[in-house]
């Protein structure tokens, strides 16, 4: 049991720094660029981590099933540790970004094969509780990280940022290393080729998706406008990721053990609980990077105390994303649960159309708590789901994939929430009407996904007990 316990901890402290990774670093980036002297390269110093660490989450967990977890894990923790490192001691932009790429290689590994292990070694209820506070993870780190990055950043020094990360990791690897099995995992033959195709398409796509999105929710620093749709690095780079997203989907069908099996997205309960990740959290998103923006501009309150400020998005996801999984868990059906969190979140949403810079505080914490309690169940509830519903050897395809589309929902839903904005004048008006839009839209797109689940499909198999332990 204490060995069960420790493995446990190791794995989800590395789930921990990655997801923590992408935000801490955000508020340390003024501080960097003035150091290092970087302004120009300033946006990719978070494009070159987002995009491999979303592009690598299906290929860890399809490859995981192959070479089993346990090395997988073991080779994204060393790629994240070593780009932890460089990226602490970079003394210019261009070695920043290049030691960020490596670590966001190496994030891919810790945030999917984390959730994946969970359904490997443990059953049952207990394994629910723990995808639940795994899921909760997401929503802890999207609102602590600022605050976590602000205190190192000002108390500390930008680098220990990045080298906070080595002693905890190095102490989880070895953990990992020494107690998880090797064989844990392993579904699928040697001999069957790998889909080298697929792991091109998926990484060409991905990369020119995620590239176009993130480079519309970055202003130009001199005159403050968002680059137009139409520009080469925005519509250019999606549309052509388009057309190799359907290329990979017509090179999917044919591969002997594709990344992205089609079978699973055909199955109309896997496709919905698909379909439902890409746009349940897309309120999270908008509300995490429009509220604090406008608490600093508007309120003239410092980064620290914005990001305290909408805390009730925090403690909203925190608690509900448990009380989601339990209630999905005892009653055995998950649409349910799933939708009365989605009619929460469009609640929330209709407050912030009303918002405006005379809205009482109590009111806009009233909205953002009830964003962050109907956003919750999606996050626990929708990896119980497809856990419970695919076959164990395509836990690993699926949760990637899962993973893979609740990432680019963000990145779209950031660039809606961007977009939105800059059409407005007034910062209070034009934040509430961006949280507005987009939270609605996610959640009526959720909404809708969940519905189009045959009648009696949301109903679970009973969870075998007791747990698993690990060998």
């Amino acid at each position: 049991m204490p060995r069960q316990r420790l493995l446990l901890a190791a794995v989800m402290s590395g789930l921990l720094l990655a997801m923590l990774d992408q935000t801490i670093v955000g508020t340390a980036l003024p501080r960097i660029v003035a150091d290092l002297d970087g302004r120009d390269l300033y946006l990719w110093v978070v494009t070159a981590y987002l995009v491999p660490a979303t592009i690598t989450l299906p290929l860890y967990a399809r490859l995981s099933d192959r070479f089993g977890r346990r090395d997988l894990l073991l080779t994204g923790m060393s790629l994240f540790l070593v780009g932890s490192a460089l990226s602490g001691v970079a003394t210019s932009m261009e070695w920043l970004v290049g030691a960020r790429a490596l670590q966001g290689a190496g994030a891919g590994a810790l945030e999917s094969l984390s959730f994946i292990l969970i359904a490997d070694l443990f059953a049952g209820r207990r394994s629910a509780a723990l995808q639940g506070a795994m899921a909760g993870m997401m929503g802890f780190a999207l609102l602590a990280g600022p605050l976590i990055g602000g205190l190192l950043t000002d108390h500390v020094g930008w680098r220990a940022c990045f080298t906070v990360n080595l002693p905890i990791g190095a102490v989880a690897f070895f953990a990992i290393a020494r107690l998880l099995p090797r064989e844990v995992g392993r579904s699928e033959g040697r001999e069957i080729p790998l889909d080298l195709r697929g792991i091109a398409l998926l990484t060409a796509a991905a990369s020119l998706l995620l590239v176009g999105l993130n480079e519309r929710t970055h202003a130009d620093p001199v005159t403050g406008d968002l680059p137009a749709w139409t520009q080469w690095n925005v519509g250019g780079l999606i549309a052509a990721g388009l057309i190799l997203t359907v290329l990979l989907l017509r090179a999917e069908r044919r591969a002997p053990a594709p990344i992205i099996p089609m079978r699973l997205l055909a199955d109309r309960r896997v496709g919905a609980i698909c379909a439902a990740g890409t746009f349940a959290s897309f309120a999270l998103f908008s509300g995490v990077l429009l509220l604090p923006r406008y608490f600093q501009l508007a309120r003239d309150v410092s980064a620290t105390h914005s990001g305290l400020l909408i805390y009730p998005l925090l403690l909203g996801v925190l608690l509900s994303v448990n009380v989601g999984a339990a209630v999905i868990v005892r009653r055995l059906e998950f649409r349910t649960p799933l939708l009365i969190g989605m009619g929460l979140v469009m609640l929330g949403a209709l407050g912030f159309a009303t918002f405006d810079a005379d809205t009482p505080d109590g009111l806009s914490l009233l909205f953002m708590g009830l964003i962050g309690f109907g956003v919750g169940p999606s996050l626990s509830g929708l990896q119980i789901a497809l856990q419970r519903t695919v076959a164990p050897q395509d836990i690993g395809a699926a949760m990637g994939t899962l993973l893979l589309l609740r990432q680019t929902g963000g990145a779209i839903a950031l660039a809606a929430a961007e977009t939105v904005y800059a059409a407005g004048h007034d910062p209070a008006r034009a934040t509430g009407t961006a949280v507005f839009v987009v939270a609605l839209a996610g959640a009526l797109l959720a909404s809708a996904a969940l519905l189009s689940i045959p009648r009696g499909g949301s109903r679970l198999a009973p969870l075998p007990e007791p747990a698993a332990a690990p060998a």
